[in-house]
């Protein structure tokens, strides 16, 4: 849940497109978002922010770190508040619809020096929303909540073997989540659920043949639901799933130039269904012109959630994995000493059994509810590019995206995917200690669902939007920053009903020591 992370906790994120179930199994079917969290190392350091603005908004965050010896130690906690506005009906005048949340991580390694290494991590979440019951007009009604709790935790073993050359991971993870969403009939939906599993991963450094990685998992899930009434407690599902899985995958390189992979796994729901799925790239290296050619080829699936299959309301007992395949070529190029880096994609994905969320108001839904839709594809190109228009003053970056998405039974558009979409953010650094940005973002035309027929789809209109953020050094350790979002006021919606933010205006302090 990316609401759990505040800038603080994150170092880095790396993306990975196209089908990935090779290594990573279940969900990854269209590609992995993987945020690292800090680990803070050396001296003790601190860093405290503050900021609020429009929607009577206010956040704050603290995270502080560091090691002695061979033991590390981060925590950070992040709290958040808002009065929001009314995401259903009248955006600025309708019953606003706001939330509280809160949040800490604790995070403690060891290091032995010698090939052995300790991890343990562990996070809670706490946030209370107000919801509107749907996309109508209606619904913009006070007293709807939303609580939700979630603990989530690791601790990681790795030691090296092999003088070095073999290093074994095993790995326990777990989470717990709590949802109560409270309504004024009165009504009260309850949800519990839990993850809990083991993993180990070996990773073998075989010199000239490359790298082997292989591994297994283990977890189990489990998930209830009741609904309760003034007059009666209706037990939604009570449910449980033991999945395992096996992988491995080979990296190696070929005339210095040529890296290659080659990858394969299998999942097993022990009471339910199996897949299989492999992945192979392919990346060549021109490094006196700055050139890199790639490409990759692969299967994917994902299973149905405990929510799409058993929930009271929208739940389908009947839903079968969704299944993918799919590849991408591209180049990426430098230009001009690296001032200029430009990058090209290409890509086509399938997909069978698909899961959708379908209305009832649709013909062949008897009601509302998640479906699987026989096949589906993606195809279209993906264009980016980072420039140094200035040195030390000003850069740009940009990216533009054509995707064709079409139910392939129907031949209409899959909901909620523009044909056109890009961003472009251009950069100030030419005064010391202080940064300027403005960012625009383009949604293009798009349908808000799938249907059976052209009369039935219901459109969403195209937008841009202007974003502005400033930050200035007062000292090394104090920085004074702003943003204004949705600088133009624009009105659109990413789901139809929906509001999105109006224009709005935070300021912020951080300090770090």
């Amino acid at each position: 849940d990316f609401a759990v992370f505040s800038p603080t906790d994150i170092e880095r994120i790396e993306i990975l497109r196209g089908p990935q179930s090779a290594l990573y199994g279940s969900d990854a079917l269209g590609g992995v978002i993987n945020i690292i969290t800090r680990k803070r190392t050396g001296a003790m350091s601190m860093t405290v922010a503050a900021e609020g603005g429009s929607y009577n908004t206010f956040g704050g965050n603290a995270a502080a770190g560091g090691s002695i010896g061979p033991v590390s130690l981060s925590v950070s906690g992040t709290l958040f508040d808002t009065n929001g506005f009314s995401r259903v009906g009248d955006r600025d005048n309708g019953e606003a619809d706001g939330t509280k949340k809160f949040a800490g991580t604790a995070r403690t390694s060891y290091n032995s020096g010698e090939g052995q290494a300790f991890d343990f991590g562990v996070t809670a979440y706490h946030q209370k929303s107000e919801v509107d019951g749907g996309s109508a007009a209606k619904y913009d009604l006070p007293g709807y909540e939303r609580d939700r709790d979630v603990l989530t935790g690791f601790a990681r073993f790795n030691f090296e073997g092999y003088d070095g050359k073999l290093n074994n991971q095993f790995s326990f993870f777990g989470s717990q989540t709590t949802s109560a969403y409270i309504e004024p009939n009165p009504r009260s939906t309850d949800t519990d659920g839990s993850d809990v599993g083991l993993e180990y991963q070996g990773t073998l450094d075989m010199g000239q043949a490359g790298t082997l990685i292989w591994g297994a998992r283990a977890e189990q899930e489990a998930a209830t639901q009741s609904t309760t009434t003034s007059v009666a407690t209706a037990s939604s599902f009570d449910m449980e799933r033991t999945l395992l899985a096996v992988f491995a995958m080979q990296q190696f390189t070929l005339f210095d130039r040529l890296n290659l992979s080659l990858g394969g796994r299998y999942d097993e729901d022990v009471d339910g269904q199996g897949f299989l799925t492999g992945r192979a790239t392919a990346a060549y290296l021109i490094d006196e012109t700055g050139t890199k050619f790639r490409g990759s080829f692969g299967n994917a699936a994902k299973r149905p959630t405990m929510f799409q299959l058993f929930d009271g309301q929208y739940g389908n007992p009947d839903l079968v994995d969704e299944q993918s395949y799919g590849g991408d070529v591209g180049i990426d190029q430098e230009l001009f000493d690296g001032r200029l880096t430009f990058s090209a994609t290409g890509f086509y994905n399938n997909f069978t059994n698909l899961i959708e969320y379908q209305s009832k108001l649709l013909p062949d839904y008897p009601k509302s509810g998640y479906y699987n839709i026989k096949s589906a594809e993606t195809s279209g190109l993906e264009l980016s590019a980072d420039a140094i228009l200035w040195p030390s003053v000003l850069k740009a970056t940009g990216s533009y995206t054509y995707l064709h998405a079409v139910n392939l039974d129907t031949n209409l558009p899959l909901s909620r995917r523009p044909e056109n979409s890009g961003s472009l953010t251009l950069t100030y650094t030419g005064i010391e200690d202080f940064e300027f940005g403005v960012i625009a973002t383009y949604v293009g035309d798009r349908y808000n669902n799938d249907a059976k027929t052209a009369a039935a789809l219901v459109p969403l209109d195209a937008y841009t939007k202007v974003d502005l953020t400033a930050s200035y050094k007062l000292n090394p350790e104090t920085t004074l920053y702003a943003r204004l979002e949705n600088l133009t006021n624009v009105e659109y919606q990413d789901a139809f009903g929906y509001n999105n933010a109006g224009r709005s205006g935070y300021v912020g302090l951080r300090w770090t020591h």
